[in-house]
Protein backbone atom coordinates (compact mmCIF):
# COMPACT_ATOMS: atom_id res chain seq x y z
CA UNK A 1 0.00 0.00 0.00
CA UNK A 2 1.02 3.15 -0.80
CA UNK A 3 0.25 6.15 1.15
CA UNK A 4 0.63 10.22 0.53
CA UNK A 5 2.98 11.78 3.00
CA UNK A 6 3.64 15.36 2.94
CA UNK A 7 6.11 17.06 4.99
CA UNK A 8 4.89 20.38 6.58
CA UNK A 9 8.22 21.56 8.12
CA UNK A 10 11.89 20.28 6.90
CA UNK A 11 12.86 18.70 9.55
CA UNK A 12 10.64 16.51 9.36
CA UNK A 13 11.54 12.25 9.07
CA UNK A 14 9.54 9.50 6.47
CA UNK A 15 8.44 6.66 8.84
CA UNK A 16 10.28 3.80 8.75
CA UNK A 17 10.07 0.42 9.99
CA UNK A 18 12.59 -0.84 13.09
CA UNK A 19 13.14 -4.22 11.03
CA UNK A 20 11.65 -6.11 8.33
CA UNK A 21 9.48 -7.93 10.28
CA UNK A 22 7.92 -4.58 11.95
CA UNK A 23 4.25 -4.62 11.65
CA UNK A 24 4.21 -0.39 12.76
CA UNK A 25 6.63 2.26 11.57
CA UNK A 26 8.01 4.38 13.45
CA UNK A 27 7.24 8.04 13.79
CA UNK A 28 10.33 11.38 14.89
CA UNK A 29 9.85 14.10 16.92
CA UNK A 30 11.11 17.07 15.09
CA UNK A 31 11.81 19.66 18.30
CA UNK A 32 13.26 19.45 21.47
CA UNK A 33 10.23 19.06 24.14
CA UNK A 34 10.39 19.02 28.14
CA UNK A 35 7.49 17.91 29.55
CA UNK A 36 6.99 18.95 33.38
CA UNK A 37 5.70 16.52 35.84
CA UNK A 38 2.08 15.90 35.08
CA UNK A 39 2.00 18.10 31.92
CA UNK A 40 0.28 16.91 28.70
CA UNK A 41 1.98 17.81 25.44
CA UNK A 42 1.80 18.07 21.55
CA UNK A 43 5.14 16.05 20.05
CA UNK A 44 5.26 17.37 16.63
CA UNK A 45 6.27 15.21 14.26
CA UNK A 46 5.94 17.70 10.84
CA UNK A 47 3.73 15.29 9.10
CA UNK A 48 0.36 14.95 6.93
CA UNK A 49 -0.86 11.61 6.37
CA UNK A 50 -2.96 10.94 3.42
CA UNK A 51 -4.63 8.12 4.43
CA UNK A 52 -7.03 6.75 2.20
CA UNK A 53 -10.64 6.32 2.37
CA UNK A 54 -11.75 3.36 4.36
CA UNK A 55 -8.61 3.27 6.66
CA UNK A 56 -7.73 4.64 10.29
CA UNK A 57 -4.41 5.48 11.47
CA UNK A 58 -3.93 4.08 14.88
CA UNK A 59 -0.68 5.93 16.74
CA UNK A 60 0.54 3.81 20.13
CA UNK A 61 2.98 3.95 22.40
CA UNK A 62 6.43 2.31 21.59
CA UNK A 63 7.49 -0.70 23.78
CA UNK A 64 10.64 1.05 24.84
CA UNK A 65 9.00 4.99 25.20
CA UNK A 66 8.14 4.41 28.82
CA UNK A 67 11.54 2.89 29.82
CA UNK A 68 13.55 5.19 27.17
CA UNK A 69 12.10 9.02 28.40
CA UNK A 70 9.03 8.47 30.83
CA UNK A 71 5.94 9.59 28.81
CA UNK A 72 3.05 7.85 28.34
CA UNK A 73 0.66 8.63 25.49
CA UNK A 74 -2.48 10.86 26.95
CA UNK A 75 -5.01 9.77 24.43
CA UNK A 76 -4.04 5.75 25.45
CA UNK A 77 -4.16 5.26 21.45
CA UNK A 78 -4.41 8.24 18.79
CA UNK A 79 -7.02 7.34 16.48
CA UNK A 80 -6.72 9.47 12.85
CA UNK A 81 -9.41 9.55 10.28
CA UNK A 82 -9.09 9.67 6.83
CA UNK A 83 -10.48 12.88 6.40
CA UNK A 84 -7.79 14.34 8.95
CA UNK A 85 -5.38 15.37 6.10
CA UNK A 86 -5.41 19.25 5.34
CA UNK A 87 -2.55 21.08 4.52
CA UNK A 88 -2.13 21.64 7.86
CA UNK A 89 -3.16 18.34 9.55
CA UNK A 90 -0.38 17.67 11.26
CA UNK A 91 0.37 14.47 12.97
CA UNK A 92 1.22 15.07 16.81
CA UNK A 93 1.79 12.39 19.55
CA UNK A 94 -0.40 13.56 22.78
CA UNK A 95 2.15 12.52 25.45
CA UNK A 96 1.71 12.98 29.29
CA UNK A 97 4.58 12.60 31.72
CA UNK A 98 3.27 10.78 34.99
CA UNK A 99 6.80 11.41 37.14
CA UNK A 100 8.00 13.64 39.50
CA UNK A 101 10.54 14.55 37.24
CA UNK A 102 10.90 17.03 33.87
CA UNK A 103 11.33 14.46 31.09
CA UNK A 104 13.56 15.63 27.95
CA UNK A 105 12.73 14.54 24.60
CA UNK A 106 15.21 15.24 21.68
CA UNK A 107 14.42 16.19 18.49
CA UNK A 108 14.64 12.80 16.01
CA UNK A 109 13.65 10.66 18.56
CA UNK A 110 11.11 8.16 17.66
CA UNK A 111 8.55 8.39 20.54
CA UNK A 112 5.64 6.25 18.78
CA UNK A 113 4.81 4.19 16.64
CA UNK A 114 1.51 3.73 14.00
CA UNK A 115 -0.12 1.30 11.79
CA UNK A 116 -2.95 2.27 8.93
CA UNK A 117 -5.54 -0.18 8.41
CA UNK A 118 -9.07 -1.13 6.90
CA UNK A 119 -12.00 -0.84 8.61
CA UNK A 120 -15.30 -1.58 8.43
CA UNK A 121 -18.46 0.86 8.49
CA UNK A 122 -21.06 -0.37 11.01
CA UNK A 123 -24.80 -0.12 10.90
CA UNK A 124 -26.09 -0.41 14.06
CA UNK A 125 -29.43 -1.43 14.31
CA UNK A 126 -31.30 -1.48 17.68
CA UNK A 127 -32.38 -4.17 19.42
CA UNK A 128 -32.02 -6.45 22.70
CA UNK A 129 -29.24 -8.03 23.47
CA UNK A 130 -29.98 -11.62 23.27
CA UNK A 131 -26.90 -13.36 25.20
CA UNK A 132 -27.17 -14.46 28.56
CA UNK A 133 -26.15 -11.73 31.54
CA UNK A 134 -22.12 -12.28 32.13
CA UNK A 135 -22.30 -10.66 35.56
CA UNK A 136 -21.11 -7.22 34.87
CA UNK A 137 -17.77 -5.57 34.69
CA UNK A 138 -14.91 -8.15 36.29
CA UNK A 139 -17.40 -10.49 36.14
CA UNK A 140 -14.61 -13.11 35.09
CA UNK A 141 -11.71 -11.99 36.98
CA UNK A 142 -13.47 -13.43 40.09
CA UNK A 143 -14.41 -10.01 41.75
CA UNK A 144 -18.00 -10.48 41.25
CA UNK A 145 -20.94 -7.53 40.85
CA UNK A 146 -18.41 -3.87 40.52
CA UNK A 147 -20.88 -0.69 41.17
CA UNK A 148 -19.99 1.72 38.88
Amino acid sequence: MEIKITKIDPRAVIPTYGTPGSAAFDLTAIEDTTIQPNEQVLIRTGLVFGIPPGHVQLVFSRSSSFKKFGFILSNGVGIIDSDYCGPEDELFIAAMNPGPEPLQINAGSRVAQSLILPYPKISFVEGAADGPNRGNFGSTGGHGDVSV
